[in-house]
């Protein structure tokens, strides 16, 4: 069979195409078959199977092994206030103008903030508080501590746990969530032990409203001493009245932030420990094993052929050559 003849070029004179050239043909390229893909799956199933087998085994021990978690949870809100007194009462009613006095003296109108509250928890202040209190690191670090001789079990006194240790190991067992929407503050606390992760629980939530108690304490009396300056200094008998209401109000309001129960906080639910454990989830341990081990074993299966195939090409053209 003759073979194709190469195209002559026109002859001299004749106008060319700027874009002439020879006929050319591609050479032809791999293409990736799905029959070659199943045919690599049937000759490596052993291998495929071996590693889903092992990674699937692997995930079922840890999930057996693993020590079950135990949550204790409670629901708590800003305290409401269901009455005003009458200066408070009084102030309002003066809008934007009032406000800013009550603010000048820390006078509450009735509004509340959970911010506030979510940042006291959160804070590093009564992480302290709360771990020192009820000496806490031998609980928190117990793999570390030996019980019986009371004493930790390391060698560099600077591997000791302290309390910003404890701080980093309680943000994964330890959670504040602030539901904007609902209006409440969500504390919980995970332990291998149910009955100690709900009074971990109520550490955090008592020395909350200690916490809380004695910021309002410290505040009402620097503006009792504010109020009671400038009632020296005052002339007007009309601001001397106002200024002898205030100063009725700070008196009223340590009295109550000495007394009124839930003070720093309304407890909507109070801290209660589900006997479900919430970890570790075996099922789903299971599952992902199943199939993060399968998808890694057809992974190696195609490597291996990729790395045949690469070999083989090396030998052919080592013959070649």
């Amino acid at each position: 069979m003759n073979e194709p003849r190469r195209p002559e070029p026109p002859p001299t004179g004749t106008p060319v195409p700027p874009a002439y050239f020879p006929y050319w043909v591609p050479p032809e390229e791999d293409e990736i078959d799905l029959l070659d893909l199943v045919a690599v799956l049937r000759r490596r199933w052993r291998r495929i199977a071996l590693v889903t087998v092992l990674g699937t085994g692997l995930a079922v021990a840890y999930a057996l092994l693993a020590t079950p978690m135990y949550r204790a949870e409670a629901v708590i809100a800003p305290p409401q206030e269901k009455t005003q007194s009458g200066v408070s009462s009084a102030l309002a009613a003066f809008g934007g103008f009032g406000a800013e006095i009550a603010g000048s003296l820390g006078i509450s109108l009735g509004t509340t903030d959970a911010n506030r509250l979510e940042a006291i928890l959160k804070s590093h202040r009564l992480i302290a508080r709360v771990v020192e209190k009820h000496d806490l690191l031998p609980v928190l670090f117990h793999d570390d501590w030996d019980p019986t001789a009371n004493k930790w079990l390391v060698d560099d006194p600077e591997d000791v746990p302290n309390v910003w240790d404890a701080e980093e190991l309680l943000e994964d067992i330890y959670q504040v969530k602030n539901d904007a929407k609902a209006g409440v503050l969500r504390v919980s606390f995970e332990w291998e032990d149910p009955e100690m992760a709900e009074r971990m629980l109520r550490y955090f939530l008592d020395e909350l409203a200690v916490v809380v108690q004695e910021d309002e304490l410290k505040r009402i009396e620097a503006n009792r001493r504010f109020a009671e300056e400038q009632l020296k200094k005052a002339t007007d008998p009309v601001i001397v009245a106002k200024l002898q209401a205030l100063l009725s109000e700070q008196v009223e309001k340590a009295m109550m932030a000495q007394n009124v129960e839930q003070f720093a906080y309304e407890a909507i639910d109070p801290p209660a420990v589900s006997d479900e454990k919430v970890k570790p989830k075996r099922a789903l341990i299971g599952a992902l094993g199943l199939t993060v081990s399968l998808f890694f074993g057809v992974f190696l299966a195609f490597f291996a052929e990729w790395i045949d195939n690469a070999k083989a090409r090396a030998r052919e053209k080592e013959a070649a050559g």
